[in-house]
């Protein structure tokens, strides 16, 4: 394993930690795709960092976060103004939505924005929250789908949220299948007194904005105007560019090959692909059928 793909695991370990449903160590390790007994060295190495991290009842570890202490960083009005800024802006950007998750997570707000449709979304993701947190199954009442351009219940399995806190990834029990639901197109939330059944998988986003069933690594050479281009575009990817011997490198993981797929191809004669095959297989299969 390479230091770039060791780093991204414990960002993604901070990251499982940080938002519910929490996991035991088993989950962690089977998610990141490495051994309990490594969960639990990055876990001390976080500890040692000055990470708080704690464990819920069924050993389901956690990263305490509290930051409003003693006046160092913002207080609770100052958290208010800025949570509102963020609401008004528009969704999707990457600095937005992390920012939205740590003060949906450190603070007990609701946003300051006048607009009653922002305020029942965010007691939306209030309920929701609570019911990933402890484990409870929930009833979406008056649900637009805006495919029949109906009213409905919907009794679901809520796993995460996504897109800055846009929608909600959740097991429908009634189409048994993993769907997303609009926060915005929901009437009210009902916490049910019914446990989620089994572990459900993540369905988070790489950094191209796709998904899939893992983590796959990739290694890239860039040229300076694909290397501008990446971090311009995508600057989440930078802890995953180096400079080596004047030649930028770019060695991260994805989730689906179509995400990464159309950068290399829409920069032509900027982008080497040095690993893996799989990539380098999909892209002439692309080429091949013209579809770029």
């Amino acid at each position: 394993m390479t230091d770039q793909q060791k780093l991204f695991r414990v960002f993604r370990l901070i990251q499982l930690l940080s938002q519910p449903p929490y996991r035991r160590v088993d989950r962690l390790a089977e998610i990141l795709e490495i051994t309990p007994r490594t969960v639990y060295r990055y876990i001390n190495l976080l500890e040692e960092l000055g990470y708080q991290i704690d464990k819920k009842e069924g050993d389901r570890y956690f990263l305490h976060m509290e930051f409003a202490q003693d006046g160092q960083l913002i207080d609770t009005e100052e958290a208010g103004f800025i949570q509102d800024l963020l609401w008004q802006a528009s969704s999707g950007h990457p600095l937005r939505d992390r920012l939205l998750h740590k003060l949906n997570r450190q603070y007990t707000l609701a946003p300051m924005a006048q607009s009653l449709a922002k305020f029942a979304v965010y007691e939306h993701i209030r309920a929701i929250g609570a019911a990933i947190e402890g484990g409870r199954r929930i009833m979406l009442h008056n649900y637009h789908a805006p495919s029949s351009d109906t009213l409905g219940s919907r009794s679901v399995e809520p796993v995460e949220f996504m897109q800055g806190y846009t929608y909600l990834w959740a097991f429908d029990l009634d189409k048994q299948a993993y769907r997303q639901f609009k926060l915005d197109r929901i009437g009210e939330v009902e916490v049910l007194d019914e446990p989620i059944e089994g572990e459900h998988e993540s369905h988070a986003l790489d950094l191209f904005g796709w998904t899939g069933p893992q983590w796959l690594p990739v290694k890239l050479r860039l040229s300076s105007y694909a290397h501008n281009l990446l971090l311009e575009e995508f600057p989440d990817a930078r802890p995953f560019v180096r400079t080596s011997k004047g030649q930028s490198l770019f060695d991260g993981m994805v989730r689906d090959w179509r995400g990464i797929g159309r950068f290399i191809l829409g920069l032509p004669g900027e982008v080497t692909v040095t690993e893996p095959e799989e990539l380098k297989d999909y892209l002439r299969k692309r080429v091949g059928e013209g579809g770029w």
